[in-house]
């Protein structure tokens, strides 16, 4: 069901000054930081020439001859634009610096925020730098954090051809534990670092150079970036020590050598898709492990060989000969542990289930491929309900069985619950598909469907590249195994889940679903709206967890990820009036102690992991009425309410999706063309949060090919500023832009929605909500140590645009966010101002992830004619170009606001 969101913010040409006047622009030349620029009269010395300094001129020295007859004054305030801070030691001279180059010099930081910092991983080598002989490798940040935030970094200096030559890594650590990160973000072949909050808490984030020298945008927001893949974090379950590889050739033995791989398993199908372990991968003292101690001297072995595997992965991502390159995540059953109770199944009356067995039992042609901890096959509920299935685990150790992938899935028991086994596969394998009605132990949602148990579950959970062996047999694709099944799967029930995206396993499910295969998985037991995978994969239907009232049951995951909710129980309720608990009653294992003795049985358990074989048996039923039902139609019956009851907000929702499974209207729907158009938008809601002013969406049809739409969408409030299709088909379905301005907007959280005039349905309504500063939620306002210089407008080569001659330049700091200036003698002309920081101090302001701030005003003219004094003049400077966004201002009265803008028409050149 899902896409990745894609949140795209508009193209900017940011503003670049060259440096003028000044000499050398030696700090030990200038005022001391806290009297520069005091006096803001702009008039300390009129030579004003330029010999070519590296450094923006000291406060007060004017640029040019002002002895004109005619003398104004041009005088306002820059203010610095919402949420904005600075790092507090950038690498200009003349700013003021206090150190937060450890922990305990942490700079405090509001939330949310978007900062402008610097950081080198060695010295600059320059005479005027700050950061001269010695880099500034690590700036450390303390905040408060909110689950599912996103924390995204920005590196200016990323050079796409050489991308570790300016590389800089984002780590996440508890206060009381800065050796071990809790998050991490160390991608390497982008200008991003991103990840989300795992809970709630103060947090220290820190700031890595690891390679060259760059500015950078740091970005806290409420808004995540599930549209925006993550780098692979060490806070993410994978195996250390080992890599999943997929090469553009088969590669050399020299080329493994030299990164130090070390095949494991069997070649891949084609030589290209191959898995690693890493030599000397948690040794310490050894020469690749050496600069992961190095940079984390206190961590403990089980981080240091993911922090190593993950420098691997990213130096192999930089090689042009590998294709892509991740970690061998590890996926676990979501079965909330809980001791199991003989119960009734309550839950298939709360699907309707009985009634829709009124129409159909399934199908011995419909297959559902239950990929978990295996199964127990001489549970009598399986006589004759099971078709060959394969034991894709690779790794002899988590598999317990003494081998490697074999044909043989049976459960051997994985001694995951203190002294017995979990049974996983064989529960959720019962839901699915039981032998019913047959007098003895449970029924099964679909009487006649068949399983198919494939083993990617072991003793320590199970690998990405094994559950992708396995969708890819499921599937009838080529495989690892060597050999596919003789009648392939219709649906894949995955009741598993990790917090890493997988791209190996993406693939495969993407090529399943291409095949016709519907994809299942559950959506976790962490209460959190944190995706976790496969759920939140593409193209997979996420199921949430419902309790015997069918209410949100307490440790199931929500989120805008979320598509359906089926029954998961709650034990620690007693709701149920019979008696019974209020589990999930399925197959089950009895074992004696220490995994002694075995037998079958039937147990009560509870999770996302028992909700999920719901979907996928009534999915089966749905087959067994349509065969050539594909994944599409049943996205579309979904989106359209048809297999489900709404439950909870009305419409689709966090908590439930697009409603309660219900099976008597799924199978019902299933022999049925879609009747009506379905209209869906994703994201479903723009939400611009505190800090952004340009969204992506993208609006289709999935439903009956009737509608279209008729006309320009509506905004519904005039703070969403511009609708523009991007992208869209002769029908008006595709991808649109929308922009919002909070200029002249109060304090508050604004909603409204934009309008679809369609043809041949009911309009589509698409939510839109965005914040204007909330007093005491503010991170600084604090736009760094500003040069704010005065331009004369010219057209010395006649071409009709403009060029820019700095004449005055004043330079100021700031406690409050705000920036008072002040120019005199300015001869009659035309004029423009600019405000911007040099946090890399190379003589250039306003250069990407440094704050800017112009005026005139974007959309404005480009400059403005001087002939009387022009008072309270105001400029907005921001860091807002971490997104290559046009920031928004807010009108403060007096002549007119400034803001970024971009430098299409206009040309700036030093004073000569």
């Amino acid at each position: 069901m899902k896409s990745l969101a894609r949140l795209l913010v508009c193209s900017l040409l940011l503003l670049v000054l060259a440096a003028c006047g000044g000499g050398g622009g030696s700090s030990d030349s200038s005022p001391p930081p806290n009297e520069q620029g005091d006096s803001g009269d702009g008039s300390s010395d009129d030579s004003g020439s330029d010999d070519g300094g590296d450094q923006p001129t000291d406060p007060g020295d004017d640029v040019g001859d002002d002895t004109g007859s005619t003398n104004y004054r041009i005088a306002g305030t820059v203010r610095a634009e919402h949420f904005s801070d600075t790092d507090s030691d950038s690498n200009d001279p003349q700013a003021p610096a206090v150190p937060n180059n450890q922990p305990s010099e942490a700079q405090l930081l509001g939330n949310p925020v978007v900062l402008g910092g610097f950081a080198s991983a060695e010295g600059s080598g320059q005479a005027e730098h700050r950061f001269q002989s010695e880099g500034d490798s690590e700036d450390w940040f303390s905040l408060s954090l909110s689950a599912g935030q996103s924390i995204r970094l920005t590196i200016h200096g990323f050079q796409p051809l050489s991308p570790l030559q300016n590389d800089l890594d984002l780590y996440l650590y508890r206060p009381d534990d800065t050796g071990n990160p809790v998050e991490s973000s160390t991608g390497g072949i982008t200008s991003s670092e991103s990840f989300q909050v795992p809970e709630s808490g103060d947090y220290l984030l820190e700031v890595r150079a690891v390679a060259g020298i760059s500015a950078y945008t740091l970005k806290i927001d409420s808004n995540d970036d599930r549209g925006l893949l993550a780098s692979p974090s060490v806070g993410d379950d994978f195996a250390p020590g080992e890599l999943i590889v997929q090469w553009k050739q088969p590669p050399t033995g020299a080329a493994l050598n030299e990164r130090a791989l070390q095949p494991a398993g069997s070649p891949a199908r084609d030589g290209r898709l191959r898995r690693y372990r890493l030599a000397d991968s948690a040794e310490p003292g050894s020469p690749r492990l050496h600069p992961v101690q190095k940079s984390h001297p206190n961590a403990n072995a089980r981080t240091l060989a993911k922090l190593r595997t993950l420098m691997e992965l990213k130096q192999l991502q930089a090689d042009p000969a590998v294709d892509y390159v991740e970690p061998n995540y590890r996926y676990h059953n979501l079965r909330a542990p809980s001791d199991p109770l003989y119960l009734r199944q309550w839950h298939y009356r709360n699907i309707h289930l009985p009634e829709a067995w009124d129409i159909t039992t399934g199908s011995t042609d419909t297959v559902v491929a239950v990929l978990d901890t295996g199964i127990y096959k001489t549970h009598p509920d399986f006589e004759g309900k099971l078709t060959p299935g394969y034991d894709f685990i690779s790794d002899p150790e988590s598999a317990g069985d003494g081998n490697g992938i074999d044909d043989d899935p049976e459960d051997p028991g994985d001694q995951a619950l203190q002294n017995r086994s979990s049974w996983h596969g064989t529960h959720v394998a019962g839901t699915v598909g039981a032998l019913t009605d047959n007098t003895s132990g449970v029924s099964g949602a679909g009487w006649d469907s068949l399983v198919m148990p494939l083993r990617v579950l072991g003793i320590s959970g199970g690998s990405t590249y094994d559950v992708a062996q396995a969708v890819r047999y499921a599937a009838g694709l080529a495989n690892d195994s060597g050999t596919v099944p003789a009648q392939k799967a219709g649906v894949i029930n995955m009741s598993f889940g990790g917090s890493g995206f997988s791209q190996t396993l993406q693939n495969a499910l993407s090529e399943a679903r291409a095949q016709g295969v519907v994809l299942v998985a559950a959506a976790g037991n962490d209460s959190s709206d944190i995706p976790i995978y496969p759920a939140a994969m593409e193209g997979v239907i996420a199921v949430s967890a419902t309790d015997f009232n069918n209410e949100q049951a307490p440790y199931s995951n929500f989120g805008d990820w979320v598509d359906l909710a089926a029954p998961g129980g709650d034990m620690s309720a007693d709701a149920n009036v019979d008696g019974f608990s209020d589990g999930v009653l399925s197959t089950y294992v009895n074992e004696t102690k220490g995994g002694g003795k075995l037998s079958p049985s039937y147990a009560s358990l509870q999770g996302t992991s028992m909700a999920s074989p719901h979907a996928s048996g009534v999915f089966a039923l749905m087959q067994a009425v349509n065969p050539l039902l594909t994944p599409d139609d049943i996205d579309a019956l979904l989106a359209s309410g048809q297999l489900t009851t709404d439950q909870g907000e009305a419409g689709r929702d966090p908590a439930y999706g697009y409603g309660l499974l219900d099976a008597y209207k799924a199978v019902q729907a299933a022999g049925q063309e879609p009747a009506e158009p379905v209209i869906t938008a994703d994201p479903e809601t723009l939400n611009f949060s505190a800090t952004l002013i340009e969204l992506e969406v993208e609006i289709h049809n999935i439903g009956a090919k009737s509608a279209s739409v008729s006309g320009d969408p509506l905004p519904g409030a005039t703070w969403i500023s511009t609708v523009e299709a991007v992208s869209v088909d002769d029908k008006g379905f595709g991808t649109y832009r929308v922009s919002v301005d909070r200029s002249d907007m109060t304090d508050g959280i604004y909603n409204s929605e934009v309008v679809f005039p369609m043809n041949g349905t009911e309009n589509y309504h698409l939510p839109v909500n965005l914040q204007v500063q909330m007093s005491g939620t503010a991170s600084g306002n604090y736009a760094g140590y500003l040069y704010i210089r005065l331009l004369k407008a010219t057209d010395e080569d006649g071409d009709g645009i403009s060029d820019y001659e700095t004449v005055q330049q004043l330079a100021k700091s700031t406690d409050n966010g705000e920036y008072t200036f002040e120019f005199t003698g300015v001869e009659p002309g035309n004029y423009a101002i600019a405000a911007g920081s040099d946090l890399d101090a190379d003589g250039t302001i306003c250069e990407a992830g440094e704050a800017c701030g112009y005026y005139p005003a974007s959309g404005q003219k480009d400059s403005v004619t001087v002939d009387r004094d022009l008072e309270n003049l105001s400029l907005i400077a921001s860091y807002y170009s971490d997104s290559d966004a046009e920031t928004s201002a807010s009108s403060t009265g007096g002549e007119q606001t400034g803001q970024r803008r971009p430098i299409g028409k206009l040309k700036i050149r030093q004073a000569e």
